[in-house]
Formats: structure tokens, sequence, C-alpha cells
């Protein structure tokens, strides 16, 4: 009978220590993946692939057309990271990139590709678009493609560039130019420098 009594008293006091102070109940753990974003750097990767591109013994080829009219030849090093630069928007430096674009990102089972979209939340921001495409490969995933497109206006013109970089063979600059009361004008620059 004594057991019953000493039992109740020893069941209510380890129930009152075990209850976590209301005050502190209501508070929330601090969001750490929220807090800790991880977007995929790619002023690093092109970066990377302009040093690769410089260490390569082999002429890199430029091909352009300009309103349907074509024309092609070898390029120095220079015009290369000249046009390369494009690639390179202060927009995508890390804390600009992180605060000013959402990333969304979705896997394609028939095509085995991971696509991470990067979307700017001022549409009055140059680099509008970003997206990272990657394939399984070995060990890690492997980028196999970076599209971004770029909206640049002013007073009287307009201009959107479509800007493709395939990582180990070339890039493609598309840009279409709208002046008021005249025609477009289509540019399209690809510059190659492995030919598989």
């Amino acid at each position: 009978m004594k057991f019953k009594f000493l039992f109740l008293p020893l069941c209510l006091f380890s129930q009152f220590c075990n209850d976590p102070d209301p005050a502190q109940a209501n508070q929330t753990a601090p969001d750490t993946v929220a807090a800790a974003k991880n977007y995929f750097p790619v002023i690093d990767f092109i970066r990377s692939e302009i040093k690769y591109v410089d260490s390569l013994p082999v002429g890199i080829m430029k091909y352009v057309s300009l309103n349907g009219k074509k024309d092609s030849g070898y390029i120095k090093l220079d015009e290369f990271h000249q046009l390369a630069e494009e690639f390179l928007p202060r927009e995508l430096n890390d804390s600009s990139f992180i605060n000013n674009y959402e990333e969304s990102s979705f896997y394609d089972r028939s095509t085995k590709t991971s696509t991470f979209l990067y979307t700017a939340k001022d549409k009055s921001m140059p680099v509008q678009r970003v997206d990272v495409l990657s394939k399984p490969d070995q060990v890690y995933d492997k980028v196999t493609s970076i599209y971004i497109q770029k909206n640049i206006s002013s007073d009287d013109s307009s201009v959107i560039k479509k800007l493709y970089w395939k990582p180990g063979r070339h890039f493609q600059i598309s840009s279409e130019k709208r002046l008021e009361g005249n025609a477009p004008l289509v540019t399209q620059i690809k510059v190659l420098w492995e030919n598989r």
C-alpha cells in the first residue's frame, strides 16, 4: 500500500521534470537549411573553364552569323577572353547571386539530368535567368551546360542576350538588338576549342 502512495508522487515529479518550459516550447530551432544557401558557383566554374582553354595547345575558332551572313576564322586568346567575359557578370558573384536570385530545381528521369534554375527577384536586373544542367558521371555529377539570359534596355533600344556554355567544348552568344522603328539585328557568335 505504501508503494502505491510513493509511486504516484514519483510519477508526477518525473513528468514535471521532463515537461519542456512553456516559454521554450514556443520557440523554434533556427532553420539551418534555410540559412545556408549553396548556389552553384557559376563564376568559379566559368573561370576554371577559361583556364582550361588557356592551357590547350590548339587553335580557337570563331563562327559569326550576322543577320544570316556567316564568317569564321581563328582567334587569339585575347579575343577569346574578351568574348568569354560575357559569362562573368558581377550579378553572379557569391553574395549578389544568393541575395538577388531564387533557386529551383528538378530532375528529369528520361534524360537523367538535374536542372538548377536561378531567376532574378528584380526584373530590372541585367541577368534575368541562369540554368545549370548536370548529369551523373562516375563519382560526381558533371555539368553538361550553363545558360544565361541577359536583358539590357535603354531609352531607345533593347538587347536580349542568350549565352550558352558547353563545358570542354564551346560557347555561344546570341543577341537580338531592337532599335525603335528598325528591324531587329540578330548576331550569333560561336567560339569552339574542341571539335569532337
